[in-house]
């Protein structure tokens, strides 16, 4: 039988004395109740910032690229074969979903009183017509259009060729480097406008899973396109969004600093709440653990009888905390009643992704962290003396 842990259950079970103890222990409680929901929604709306960013540009430029050497993906002068001989095996690799031909050529809208220069993005469609375009909701609104309208745009290179589009539907993207500068058309538009192949393109996109590696795949795809390439294909070079959008996921790793910065906060914060609670706890029984003590208990396992007691009111803590924590998380993420400015954050509202196992992880590491903290100060056991603690009733 554990001795520590049944004297802890007699302690906690029967109502203390001083009515310090009882303020001080739901202080506690309340803090680390606090402190677990607090790291919950932390952890929740980071991942969701994660998630939500990296979906926008990966589902808009693909996580890895290939292109010719020494050019950007957007290339509209220097074009490559597009059927690959390795092309299917990239497939296999571990979070590549689909690899997709894609095509550029920049042009000049002009409406009555407005032009706005844009790239238009060849992508391959099934269905649809061949002079319908695709605008976001932003360039809509400063060119005045709507879908269904008419866009005239102007192609300049040796000779000036224009093109009557129809807009076909509106994205939004949320982000000022896409939303701002691109426009989504048929492939074989862009291949006519730039006088190439059938088979030409400006890169090649590999879409990757929204919890894949971009690295891993990146390197992947880099191993295959050396070792599995034959003397048809084309050289090329590998390159991720990661690199081309290294502002954003640079913000991203901030974040990631930010969330480990409240955990230590919360964690401190419980700590110390803790601490106070089971001091206080310690003086009103002194003369309890002076009875123990001269029983022949040492002031190690004396100790653990306030450790359990401690671990009772943080596992409770833990618990209650952790459930307002995903309660709040989920009402964010179904109604989104934070919301939040596009321009600034690149989300209209509050992201939200709960990743219960590592929510568990960082459960699992607040508390241990938390009970380490707690056992300093039932040190302070080790100095008091049966002697002069006991009273004779």
């Amino acid at each position: 039988m554990n001795v520590a842990r049944f004297i802890s259950a007699r302690l906690s079970s029967s109502n203390p004395d001083g009515r310090l103890s009882r303020k001080n222990n739901v202080v506690a409680l309340v803090s680390v109740c606090v402190s677990f929901a607090v790291m919950v929604v932390a952890i929740a709306v980071v991942d969701g910032f994660k998630y939500e960013i990296r979906s926008k540009v990966t589902g808009f430029m693909g996580g890895v690229m290939l292109v010719n050497p020494g050019m950007p993906p957007v290339n509209e002068e220097y074009p490559f074969p597009g059927n690959l001989s390795y092309r299917d095996t990239l497939l296999q690799i571990r979070g590549v979903e689909s690899v997709n031909e894609v095509a550029y050529r920049s042009g000049l809208v002009k409406t009555d009183d407005k032009i706005e220069g844009l790239c238009f993005k060849g992508v391959e469609r099934e269905g649809g017509d061949i002079n319908d375009v695709e605008i976001s909701e932003s360039m809509a609104r400063r060119l005045s259009l709507k879908v269904g309208d008419k866009m005239v745009v102007y192609f300049i290179g040796d000779d000036v060729k224009v093109r009557k589009f129809t807009i076909s539907s509106l994205y939004n993207a949320q982000l000022d480097e896409i939303d701002g500068k691109f426009a989504i058309v048929d492939i074989r538009q862009v291949r006519r406008l730039n006088g190439w192949g059938n088979d030409d393109v400006s890169c090649l996109e590999i879409m990757v899973s929204s919890k894949a590696d971009i690295d891993a795949v990146e390197r992947q795809v880099r191993d295959m396109e050396y070792l599995c390439s034959t003397d048809d294909d084309t050289p090329l070079f590998v390159t991720s969004a990661k690199k081309l959008y290294a502002h954003l996921f640079d913000w991203l790793a901030l974040l990631d600093l930010n969330v480990l910065m409240i955990l230590a906060l919360m964690i401190i914060v419980a700590g110390f709440n803790m601490i106070s609670a089971i001091l206080i706890i310690i003086f009103e029984k002194i003369s309890m653990v002076g009875l123990l003590k001269s029983l022949g208990m040492t002031s190690k396992e004396v100790g653990k009888v306030f450790l359990h007691r401690s671990a009772s009111l943080i596992g409770k803590g833990l618990l209650i905390g952790n459930a307002a924590g995903i309660i709040i998380s989920i009402v964010q993420k179904y109604t989104r009643v934070l919301k939040l400015d596009s321009a600034n954050y690149f989300v209209d509202a509050v992201p939200i992704d709960l990743n219960i196992w590592k929510i568990i992880a960082v459960d699992a590491a607040a508390f241990a962290l938390i009970i380490l903290i707690v056992s300093i100060s039932t040190k302070v056991i080790s100095r008091i003396s049966p002697d002069r603690t006991m009273k004779m009733e």
